[in-house]
């Protein structure tokens, strides 16, 4: 028999005896994928652990971010020690320095065996002199102040070179409160005058201390005394010796402290 001669019938039954053969073994598979399912969903519960898992790892991440917090703090108190090294007793050195209010040396060699001549722990003698300019000039009016007393004169040779040097010395510590006072022997003061003005001498200038030398019994000129605030030679120096300008500058700085103190 052909399809030809069957009737329609006869052909939808046949096709519907040919799907189960292919399309119902289909739906049949898919039907127990559906039927498992929900035998997969539930396991679905059990992809849970899962954010579970992700769970701990968020605190995992946020524990580096305390740890990470506190690192910063430890650095901090790592740094704590040295803030406790900045308050050292060199800055308060400093300080003392600056309290002293002194210039910075101008002369790096003291040699210790200067200064020592005779006179050093007793009171300078007492005058009144005249300066070139016909003031009036004593030792009382030096009261208060560091003094370097120099006796010179034009005739010494010695002494030209070493009052210039004296002079720039002292006017170091003009501000601090220290100051010369050159004591010619001359009597005159056009010689004094013109070389003060030639050498720009700024000391205060006396004359005619001829006499005020002689009670000092010194044989040699120049020689200077350190005085300080109070009257008293804390250095004595007899004759020019250039080795020991270190020595009177340590003497009048030294005076200085002292004289704050």
């Amino acid at each position: 028999m052909t399809f030809k001669q069957c009737p329609e019938l006869h052909v939808l039954m046949a096709i519907s005896l040919l799907a189960p053969a292919f399309g119902c073994k289909r739906e049949a598979s898919e039907a127990p994928e559906s039927t498992a399912a929900p035998e997969t969903e539930a396991p679905a519960p059990k992809p849970a652990p899962a954010p579970a898992s992700d769970t701990p790892e968020a605190p995992a991440s946020d524990t580096p971010a305390p740890t990470a917090e506190k690192t910063p703090g430890e650095a901090v108190a790592a740094n704590e020690p040295a803030p406790t090294a900045e308050p050292t007793p060199a800055s308060g050195e400093p300080k003392a320095a600056a309290a002293s209010g002194l210039p910075a040396p101008l002369h790096a060699k003291v040699d210790e065996s200067c200064g020592r001549d005779a006179g050093v722990g007793t009171n300078a003698l007492p005058f009144a002199l005249k300066t070139p300019e016909g003031k009036d000039i004593s030792m009382a009016s030096l009261r208060g102040k560091v003094v370097l007393l120099n006796f010179w004169g034009t005739w010494c040779k010695p002494c030209l070179k070493e009052l210039p040097e004296f002079d720039r010395l002292v006017r170091h510590y003009k501000k601090s409160g220290a100051v010369l006072v050159a004591i010619a022997t001359d009597t005159e003061p056009e010689k004094v005058l013109e070389f003060a003005k030639e050498r720009k001498i700024s000391a205060k200038l006396a004359l005619g201390g001829e006499d005020l030398a002689k009670q000092y019994d010194s044989p040699n000129f120049p020689f200077s005394f350190v005085i300080d605030d109070t009257g008293k030679i804390r250095g004595s120096y007899r004759s020019y010796k250039p080795e020991c300008i270190g020595r009177i500058e340590q003497d009048i700085r030294t005076s200085l402290e002292q004289k704050e103190r």
